[in-house]
């Protein structure tokens, strides 16, 4: 953008400075690195497209950038090249918007980060933008995994666009998905066993309520004489419901508290966050599982199940998370690991749907 080819903007510790040609080839060294690339989204490019770039870049009304220097090292070397620290860019996506940018920002310098430069430098970029560009919105987006990125966008008072309903939808379209194969593996869709599901037994004012509404709703089975060669639609209900509603929510809020509560990428920091996960929070969200289940299945006992499966069910878990996890930290690179997760978590519920639909007389025959 011409507009701010001859801006110098002076902070506290940082100073924003144009981009131009004389910057291009240290930005290319640092856009070398996987990293930066998986969370900037982009492409990697030859040093002379790195050139032509911020030729267009300089050109161009919708963009406007500043590289941000390290004002201490600027101050004591006089050169903008060993002062580069990363760079700082608004974006206009929509120029029928003119008064809405995007804002991105990167410090490349992984010895700058963690020292609130970046903060600065976005406060500055913002400062600028409502003063000079006449921008009233700010937008921001940032790779899912990037943490750090997002504690200091909400300490500035963005807020997520819907990533809660977002987060459900996905999880609730997990569950269904993974029943929905069990029933095509297994071709069995046979509805909750007789002797489990009793509605006269059922105690309490408030289960009958919550039976009434299973009843409305159509998540009871109603034949348990015949081995359907159809869906079992009202199992599909029953898992949508509990992925959308109840585990999706609190999955979100519970990795968004660890990852506050829990900052920080060293071995230390993994290794007491998948300690926490597997050992504290696993053993309710099951709990929650087989009860929740039992509940829309208007079983009489709606603790039975979860007594008899639980401890396996958790065995499982360990055996499975604990490698993965495992695997995931120690060789699966940062920007395929939001990737490996996500499939991880689609096979565990492929298993948990399986374990929750063998027949609790097969656990009781064991012992």
């Amino acid at each position: 953008m011409r507009k701010n080819m001859n801006t110098r903007i002076n902070g506290t510790n940082v100073i924003l400075v144009p981009y131009q040609e004389k910057h291009v080839t240290k930005y290319h060294e640092w856009m070398k690195n996987p990293m930066l690339q998986y969370l900037t989204g982009s492409e990697p490019l030859t040093l002379e497209e790195e050139f032509e770039m911020q030729k267009r870049w300089l050109e161009d009304e919708d963009k406007c950038t500043f590289i941000i220097l390290d004002k201490c090292v600027f101050l004591s070397t006089g050169s903008e090249i060993d002062a580069m620290i990363g760079d700082t860019n608004l974006f206009f996506n929509d120029l029928q918007e003119p008064n809405i940018a995007e804002i991105e920002i990167m410090i490349a310098d992984e010895a700058y980060r963690g020292k609130r430069r970046g903060w600065e430098s976005v406060i500055l970029m913002m400062h600028y933008g409502f003063k000079t560009l006449n921008i009233n919105k700010f937008r921001a987006k940032i790779k899912s995994d990037n943490i750090m990125s997002i504690n200091m966008f909400e300490k500035l008072g963005f807020r997520e666009k819907r990533p809660l309903l977002y987060n459900s939808v996905i999880y609730g379209s997990f569950f269904t998905s993974a029943e929905l194969i069990r029933q095509n593996f297994t071709n069995v869709s046979k509805p909750v066993a007789e002797e489990s599901r009793n509605s006269a037994d059922t105690k309490g004012p408030i289960l009958i309520q919550v039976q009434r509404l299973c009843e409305t709703l159509n998540l009871i089975d109603e034949d348990t004489s015949v081995q359907s060669t159809n869906y079992n639609w009202p199992q599909l209900k029953r898992c949508a419901i509990y992925g959308c509603f109840l585990a999706g929510p609190i999955l979100y809020r519970w990795y968004k508290w660890l990852d506050r509560f829990y900052s920080g990428t060293s071995v230390r920091i993994v290794l007491t966050k998948l300690l926490a996960d597997q050992f504290i929070f696993t053993p309710p969200l099951l709990v929650l599982f087989f009860t929740s289940m039992s509940l829309m299945e208007a079983k009489s006992d709606i603790l039975r199940e979860c007594k008899i499966k639980f401890l396996h069910t958790f065995q499982t878990s360990c055996g499975f998370w604990l490698p993965v996890q495992l695997v995931n930290f120690m060789l699966v690179p940062p920007s395929l690991r939001v990737t490996y997760v996500s499939i991880a978590s689609f096979c565990w519920i492929n298993i948990l749907c399986y374990l929750k639909n063998v027949p609790v007389a097969e656990y009781e025959q064991k012992k």
